[in-house]
């Protein structure tokens, strides 16, 4: 997966925003916004969701993945105890979640979410991850029960019963969620490329007026990446398609503090999923058109994109054609800029109908 890079002049006059200087950071204490930036690639850290830290006590040291009793204990301290009666998590902020056999999450304020017959994946604030399997059809509903921290994992429970087997770490194709806030946050998070998308699962009750039910999360690394080699890429005579290089490198240039990290973006136009930037620019995501989900990058409140970034798989960056509105002109200029990939472990899985999921989420921030 990726993103595919297309410029268009805005206009035969100025392309690029011709402030003098970059006005102060984006808002970054509004806890319900859409949209949060982060430089994050692989893997993608929790906090860069903005959602918290997801109950870790920051002050403590990092120890390594160990045994204690009835389970293990990750680096970050949030203790695993598995039992016939389910997976409980400890974090160091004290919050309790206990999986249960028949895959509803509880919290100790009594709220639930689920079930998840088959199981789960539970990925931490300190990198590590839970994976329970259950099973619907043996009478021993907890069937496995491993934890992952890095390239190690120990596995605590194995084929319906206590163990203390040290298995290779392998791959998950099971529903996957973050436990963000105090670890009590639970978001199911899904990549389309460089976008990332949250939808609530649980929260307490009493904190819902705290807690986003969707977010989107914008990899922003991809995407400067690709406005630095587009101009290596293209060039010509043309004196129209030589200006349009020129705005790529001009925008690439002031990427690092367009696109701050952990900024909170601010929705510009209620009709549209746009968003406000720094330095005039502005942001916006389409579900549909050519090559949708795409993000678009305008000077302004321009009526045409500067820049898009179409996310799909085989995605590349292109310099658009400038002249794309003559009949017949084809809509990209060269052969395009491949996009690596990125969030290797959150990429939409199509036998989980993960896409569908991802654009509904996305479909509901338009109709709120």
């Amino acid at each position: 997966m990726g993103s595919v890079v297309a410029v268009t002049l805005a206009s035969l006059g100025c392309l690029v925003p011709q402030d003098s200087g970059l006005p102060p950071a984006l808002p970054s204490a509004q806890a319900l916004a859409e949209v949060v930036l982060a430089d994050d690639a692989d893997p993608v850290p929790l906090t860069s969701f903005g959602l918290g830290g997801g109950g870790l006590d920051v002050a403590r040291r990092t120890a390594a993945l160990r045994w204690t009793k009835n389970g293990c204990t990750t680096p970050g301290h949030i203790r695993v105890q598995v039992m016939a009666a389910g997976v409980k998590l400890t974090f160091p902020s004290g919050c309790e979640l206990l999986v249960a056999p028949d895959g509803t999450l509880h919290l100790r304020s009594g709220d639930t979410a689920g079930p998840f017959p088959s199981g789960l994946e539970l990925r931490l604030g300190d990198g590590s991850s839970v994976r329970i399997r259950l099973s619907q059809a043996q009478r021993a509903r907890l069937r496995d029960v491993v934890v992952v921290s890095g390239g190690r994992a120990l596995q605590p429970w194995r084929r319906g019963r206590p163990a203390s087997a040290i298995p290779r770490v392998s791959y998950w194709g099971g529903v996957r969620l973050c436990c963000c806030g105090d670890g009590g946050h639970l978001y199911r998070a899904i990549a389309i490329g460089s976008l990332v998308t949250l939808e609530r699962v649980l929260v307490p009750a009493d904190q819902k007026s705290k807690a986003p039910r969707q977010r989107l999360v914008i990899l922003t690394a991809p995407l400067k990446r690709a406005l630095a080699m587009i101009p290596r890429q293209c060039g010509g005579p043309d004196p129209v398609l030589r200006r349009a290089v020129r705005a790529v490198s001009a925008t690439a240039a002031r990427s690092e503090a367009l696109f701050p990290a952990g900024a909170l973006l601010h929705r510009a136009d209620r009709d549209k999923l746009r968003w406000v930037l720094r330095a005039g620019y502005e942001l916006e995501l389409a579900v549909d058109g050519p090559r949708a989900p795409r993000l678009s990058l305008f000077a302004g409140r321009s009526l045409r994109p500067m820049v898009e970034w179409t996310l799909g798989a085989g995605a590349a960056a292109f310099l658009n054609n400038p002249r794309a509105d003559q009949p017949g002109a084809p809509r990209w200029s060269g052969n395009g800029v491949r996009m690596p990939l990125v969030a290797a472990e959150l990429q939409v899985r199509r036998d989980l109908s993960e896409h569908s999921r991802a654009i509904g989420l996305i479909g509901r921030l338009l109709d709120r």
